[in-house]
């Protein structure tokens, strides 16, 4: 099983590192944008690129269930889409060999099995960038190439800073996670309280606060069978052609506060009514 799973991770960093020779070889058309230090430092945005497609580490000090992300643009000819395709097909292929180690190895075993993993592949560790860095992050691996069939006429960028994930549960869900939280803790009694005054038909919302995600709005001829399509972005896109699209620059960061205005038909309420499990009331309850 460990055989398995290095061989899957070494098919990985060979396609990656394919490409990002083909890449920097061929310099094809791109955009990316830069930090205010990557500018200060005469980074160059190609570079950074290809290090953003071949990041598969886990930093010290790293929340395990971030990524890091940055949108962009760059053109691919016929080898670079197929080199990215491939790339795709190992990450699949890598998942999966990590996920039938997880169900057969223990858990120290398994953990040590990954632990092990980036200690031969310093080619792809040669930058700076990725100066010492040796643990693998498996989200960074899993994420696929963004590889677009065609290229859009336009693409717009935008920020997504205010999403939220929303779900259904009951008084009894709610009681339940709040008990698994500890009955004896004094605010979990202030909690459970709470809920002792509601009908247990009723209904809550269990809230989560999403991480800003960067959108592209691609726009297509209105002759194509999908002429608007939306899709968050955590790489550069890859686009087939040798011509950049229109698109538009946004800040590598996202804006502070609410870029949005609040849906007239929302019915969370804003204020979380359980904070402890983030559960909030429907608005007019």
């Amino acid at each position: 099983m460990i055989t398995e799973l290095t061989s899957a991770f070494d098919e990985l960093m060979m396609a990656l590192r394919a490409l990002r020779q083909a890449i920097i070889e061929q310099q094809p058309p791109h955009w990316l944008p830069l930090t205010p230090q990557e500018q200060a430092s005469g980074a160059q945005p190609l570079n950074i690129l290809t290090d953003l497609i071949t990041d598969v580490w886990y930093r010290d000090g790293q929340d395990g269930r971030e990524t890091r992300s940055r949108h962009g643009l760059v053109m691919v000819n016929d080898e670079l889409a197929s080199l990215a395709a491939v790339a795709n097909e190992a990450k699949d292929t890598f998942r999966a060999a990590v996920k039938a180690s997880q169900d057969e190895l223990e858990k120290d075993d398994f953990n040590d099995a990954i632990a092990g993993l980036g200690k031969h592949h310093g080619s792809l560790r040669e930058s700076l960038h990725f100066a010492g860095l040796s643990r693998v992050h498996l989200k960074q691996c899993y994420r696929h190439l963004p590889l677009l069939d065609h290229c859009p006429l336009k693409v717009g960028f935008s920020w997504y800073a205010n999403g939220r994930s929303i779900r259904r549960i009951s008084v009894t869900e709610a009681q339940s996670k709040l008990l698994e939280l500890g009955e004896d803790k004094v605010h979990i009694q202030v909690q459970l309280n709470k809920l002792n005054h509601l009908p247990p038909g009723q209904q809550l919302a269990q809230v989560q606060t999403l991480a800003p995600v960067v959108r592209a709005n691609l726009v297509y001829p209105d002759t194509a069978p999908r002429p608007r399509q939306a899709m968050n972005v955590a790489l550069p896109l890859m686009l087939p052609g040798q011509i950049l699209p229109e698109f538009n620059q946004i800040d590598t960061q996202p804006p502070e506060g609410r870029t949005r205005q609040r849906r007239g038909d929302q019915k969370v309420s804003d204020e979380p009514w359980l904070p402890s499990i983030r559960v909030h009331l429907y608005d007019g309850q």
